[in-house]
């Protein structure tokens, strides 16, 4: 018997935005019109670009004395790197709708009307590099010997890839990186930019997300490696190279999300 004093709700189920598919080379195309817009708003992205491609160096030169959190930080990188392009994603919007974005502060005025989304969003990710560097740490403990420790990141890397014993370490070091790697990709592969373009709720986010590498899975981890290879391509050139790489990558994310994502 129902008790009249507790009121009735109806839970009412998540609509998820309709997932197109895409041919597995799309990523081709999505570098392309990221491109165009990097070329359009080219001062603001490179201003950006420039911001963060420095505070990833300064991150990983500060830590470069203590192998741990240097490996966490450049590693981890890739894991913050959705939650950063946010402004990238703004002012491809912006040229959508044929917006001035020649402010650096103009594309974070969209962030005002969602922010509690980005801001738990923003949490999540940082679990997750927590996680990632806990993981790391566990590496460096099982790794670090005396007599091949020199004290500084690239010896101590050099030794550990160079010594067979460190081999069983290594490979699970690499396989744990790649599937909280993979972890990060799917849960914020268009989930960011739906925020700033819709101002979904982040569960409806992720879990659109989450159906667009299901119904995409090719055409994602293409995407996926691609991203991967271009941020460490930024990495060997000292962090000079993602000036231009990181919003390239954030313009193509926006368009891979109007890709898949169909509007409303």
């Amino acid at each position: 018997m129902k008790n009249p004093s507790v009121p009735h709700v109806e839970y009412l189920p998540t609509v998820l935005p309709e997932i197109q598919r895409v041919s597995a080379l799309a990523s081709l195309q999505w570098l392309r019109l990221g491109l165009a817009d990097l070329r359009q708003a080219w001062v603001v992205s490179l201003a950006y670009g420039v911001l963060f491609a420095g505070l990833g160096w300064m991150l990983v030169t500060h830590g470069w004395s203590d192998s741990h959190f240097a490996i966490a930080f450049t590693s981890g990188f890739l894991m913050l790197a959705p939650l950063l392009a946010i402004c990238f994603y703004a002012i491809s919007r912006a040229l959508e709708r044929h917006e001035a974005v020649a402010s650096l502060v103009r594309p974070f005025h969209i962030l005002r009307h969602n922010g509690w989304s980005i801001g738990l969003f923003a949490i999540m990710l940082a679990m997750l590099f927590s996680m990632w560097e806990r993981v790391t740490a566990v590496m460096v403990a099982l790794t670090l010997k005396a007599d091949v420790y020199a004290g500084d990141s690239f010896s101590y890397t050099e030794s550990i890839l160079r010594d067979p014993n460190h081999l069983p370490v290594v490979l699970a070091f690499f396989g744990v990186g790649a599937v909280f790697a993979l972890i990060a990709f799917v849960l914020s592969a268009v989930s960011l930019p739906m925020i700033v373009d819709l101002r979904a709720d982040p569960v409806t986010a992720l879990l659109t997300s989450l159906a667009t590498v299901r119904r995409n899975p090719l055409a994602m981890l293409i995407w996926a490696l691609i991203i991967a290879g271009l941020t460490g391509l930024g990495f060997l050139t000292g962090f000079i190279g993602l000036i231009l790489i990181f919003p390239l990558l954030g313009h193509a994310t926006w368009h891979a999300y109007r890709a898949l994502v169909k509007p409303a």
